[in-house]
């Protein structure tokens, strides 16, 4: 990068200026990309040369509580500072008691990390060795959060969206013909040779040129809105401050080098500028302002800290990175025998491709892409690439590009997504960083994290591992599927489950083993610490959800719903909070009886039966309880039956669901239960409304068919209810809904009924032929209800009826010769290729 100062504006000219000037008075500044290895190894330098006294870095001041634990040296990185705030919120976010007075308050979460080679990190740990003091100078987190638009949950505090929307940049990087900006900075910066790299003027004149120029396509507006110009206005205190009291103090400030021109703008105008007393006096309120933040020490890893993963700021793929500032600081502590740069480059880049081989041959289909002559190739190829682009050895990039020229044949875009996944992740790494033991932590993760290691969960990275949990044979299996449901409903984010029962939604309740997927990740212990101020264990703040969740139905007019009421329930189950379950499914008879939704009471029915189906592998201990329950949802339905009247077509259907499941409820209810009394009450209520049926003929037929399957209706008594909704004069609409109403709930009467499909014909040659096709399609959805089998029945009684013969009315297999089956195979292979040449592949799986 040019730095020729006939090239620069005049701002940044009057910036270097200040910048030699500030020099003069001992305080010198770090413009820095956050993880970047280059950054740091030129932050080593410059505070080993100068030899400051206070070592001031951009983090919020909120962590200054934090310094005596990062001095730790068993801290292995990556690890981060996760602080938190609670502030008032808008409409919707949490209300909290404060005062006898209801506040709306939302915690407000963000990640500061350090891996190894952060400049911040290396700072502090140089710091050390030169017994220099640590200051954090930025805004505390609880003010920052006051400044910005974007207060989402939980981000990073080293974001650098400026410079990767920079319109200097994007031209840079058309001109450099790069693919990005980070393509860029590795090659004007990264990829240096490592004592040019040591030179720390020169760097870091061009890493400020870099970072200014980005920030000149910014309008101070834009700034102030996002917290910038507030955020520097404190730093600026910060540095002045210390300056005026203490003169004789040699200062290395390291901050994101888009904030460098602001400080050297703010900090110089011919003189130090120190602070007013108005700036001092604001300077302080927010300081004091830090004591409302909550700062925790938590390991990191390189998966969160990727920014291919949606992380903000800093360099991609850390576990390359990593390796590449090893070979940094060996170079750094013996010259002589590591070489050049560029030898120490091309090690480095034939490690890696050997960890990215060896992942490849683990799986099958990748075994022909990694032999001997495309591994050497790829070598070659990134070695002479990096020559090529001017780089002092290959960095990141030109392994990628050799390992697309040298692995892949053919189309680059045949292969498949698995190919880069598992290069992406060699690069990016899943290290999880080390704190040290005895760390202040909140109990909850303490309590968390030791019940998973007594659960035998492997948590030592951040790799998705499988748990295949035997659920009705191993008790302490049982209890590791309620710890992983207590979890998942709190939503840490630890587990998902992939298979197992479902008992919320009734399915797969036969299986016999839970499968879950799950990983110990920085944002599990976030999430755990945001939880902290609620409880010390899961199961008491998994009750107090619960009742949140029972207030919120309340709210929404749902107090009397049992079918929204018996999740509760269910979800206790779940997770073996036995004496909460208890309570609520003692409570849960009140919703029953006071419930006047049939939807909600039947929903209500079904998953109690589930849960009765489960009871010996969820343990309830409740089975008398559970049987009263059941029991009293038919006699509440029975009450509800007046709604079986509504007369518009949609009502009609929805009603004909509900009567269905409903006599499937009582069906499958438990064998202790009286089952047939029951049986008798539903069609007894069923047969007081049926006169009140007339505006709904679907439901009067569905009632007359399952009244005769479930003989509660005789054959001649079925016979006269269909000779009465088919007699001359009746409406071919009513009929037809008549009709419709038994082929839903009972087709297969039309097998054995010659009375309906005789008074159907009969009422079919009557009809006008306007009124024929504007029967059809309720006639097509009746017959719909019949499997192919049905049909052909069908098909051949109307064909005795009419004396037709057919050979092609008899379901007899087709003859398929062997001729037939090489044709139907070629054919399928056409098409299956004609679908990859179309790259639908992915379309048929949606």
């Amino acid at each position: 990068m040019t730095n020729s100062e006939t090239r620069l504006p005049e701002r940044l000219l009057k910036a270097l200026a200040n910048q030699q000037a500030l020099q003069q008075e001992q305080i010198y500044f770090a413009p820095v990309r956050h993880h970047s290895p280059a950054c740091s190894y030129a932050v080593r330098q410059l505070i080993k040369q100068v030899k400051p006294t206070h070592v001031l870095i951009e983090a919020p001041a909120s962590f200054s509580t934090m310094l005596e634990v990062l001095y730790d040296s068993s801290i292995q990185p990556p690890i981060a500072i996760l602080c938190q705030t609670k502030l008032s919120a808008k409409a919707g976010a949490e209300k909290i008691q404060q005062n006898n007075v209801l506040t709306e308050q939302r915690t407000h979460s963000a990640f500061y990390p350090f891996c190894d080679y952060s400049p911040e990190w290396q700072a502090m740990r140089m710091a050390k060795e030169q017994h220099a003091i640590v200051q954090f100078i930025d805004l505390p987190w609880s003010e920052q959060i006051l400044c910005e638009k974007n207060t989402e949950q939980s981000h990073s505090l080293l974001s650098e969206v400026y410079l990767k929307h920079s319109q200097y940049i994007k031209q840079l990087q058309q001109k450099l013909h790069c693919r990005d900006h980070d393509e860029v900075w590795e090659h004007l910066f990264e990829l240096r040779q490592y004592d040019d790299i040591a030179n720390w003027q020169k760097f870091f004149l061009d890493t400020f040129i870099w970072c200014a120029m980005a920030r000149l396509d910014y309008e101070p507006e834009s700034l102030e809105a996002e917290g910038t110009s507030q955020r520097e206005q404190y730093m600026l205190t910060a540095i002045a401050q210390l300056k005026q009291a203490q003169p004789d103090v040699s200062i290395v400030v390291v901050t994101g080098g888009f904030h460098t021109l602001g400080l050297l703008e703010g900090l110089w105008q011919n003189q130090l500028v120190f602070p007013t007393k108005s700036s001092i006096t604001q300077f302080e309120r927010q300081q004091k302002s830090a004591e409302q933040d909550q700062s925790w020490l938590i390991r990191y890893s390189y998966d969160r800290l990727d920014a291919l993963n949606g992380y903000a700021s800093g360099m991609l793929s850390p576990a390359f990175y990593q390796a590449s500032w090893l070979s940094m600081l060996d170079y750094e502590q013996n010259p002589q025998q590591y070489g050049t740069s560029k030898s120490n480059r091309q090690k480095h880049v034939l490690q890696f491709l050997s960890i990215i081989a060896g992942q490849l041959r683990k799986r099958s289909q990748f075994d022909d892409v990694v032999g001997f002559v495309p591994l050497r190739s790829a070598i070659e190829q990134a070695c002479l690439l990096a020559e090529l682009r001017g780089h002092d050895g290959p960095g990141r990039f030109d392994l990628l590009d050799a390992i697309q020229s040298a692995f892949i044949k053919g189309s680059v875009h045949d292969m498949r997504s698995e190919f880069w996944q598992i290069v992406i992740n060699c690069l990016s790494g899943n290290q999880l960083g080390h704190i040290p033991d005895g760390t202040v932590l909140p109990p909850l993760i303490h309590h968390v994290y030791t019940t998973l290691k007594t659960y035998r969960f492997k948590l030592e990275d951040t790799q998705p591992k499988l748990s295949h949990i035997d659920i009705y044979r191993k008790p302490e299996h049982r209890q590791r599927s309620r710890f992983l449901h207590l979890m998942a409903f709190l939503e840490i984010g630890f587990a998902k489950r992939l298979d197992g029962p479902d008992y919320i939604h009734g399915q797969r309740l036969s299986i016999m083993f839970e499968d879950w997927q799950y990983a110990w990740t920085p944002m599990v212990e976030a999430n755990l610490i945001e939880l902290s101020d609620q409880g010390t264990e899961l199961k008491q703040i998994a009750i107090k959800k619960l009742h949140w969740q029972t207030e919120q139905l309340a709210q929404k007019g749902l107090s009397q719903s049992s079918g929204h009421a018996v999740s509760s329930v269910v979800q206790a189950a779940l997770m073996g909070l036995q004496s909460y379950f208890r309570q609520v499914l003692n409570d849960l008879r009140y919703f029953i009886e006071s419930d006047n939704d049939l939807d909600s009471l039947i929903s209500c029915g079904d998953q109690l039966l589930y849960l009765w189906q489960g009871r010996t592998f969820l343990e309830l201990n409740a089975n008398d309880t559970l049987l009263t329950l059941l029991a009293k949802i038919p006699a509440q339905a029975f009450f509800l039956f007046e709604r079986f009247k509504q007369s518009e077509e949609e009502q009609q259907q929805q009603n004909l669901k509900l009567l269905l499941s409903l006599r499937d409820f009582i069906t499958n209810l438990p064998e202790p239960l009286d089952k047939k009394q029951l049986k008798q009450d539903f069609y007894q209520n069923l047969y007081r409304i049926r006169q009140g049926l007339n505006s709904a003929p679907l439901l009067r037929g569905a009632i007359d068919g399952i009244s005769y399957i479930d003989s509660y209706l005789s054959e001649v008594e079925l016979e006269n209810a269909i000779k009465t909704a088919f007699a001359i004069g009746a409406e071919g609409e009513q009929a037809t809904n008549y009709f419709l109403g038994i082929m839903q709930s009972a087709p297969e009467l039309i097998l054995y009924s010659t009375i309906l499909i005789d008074s159907l014909d009969h009422l079919v040659k009557t009809w006008q032929v306007e009124n024929f096709i504007t029967m059809l399609p309720n006639l097509r959805c009746a017959f719909s209800q019949l499997t192919p089998k049905q049909n052909v029945i069908l098909a051949e009684k109307i064909a005795r009826k009419y004396g037709i013969e057919h050979e092609g009315l008899d379901l007899q297999p087709s003859e398929f010769t062997e001729n037939d089956l090489k044709t139907a195979i070629s054919l399928e292979l056409l098409i299956t290729d004609h679908i990859k040449e179309q790259h639908l592949q992915n379309w048929f799986k949606q």
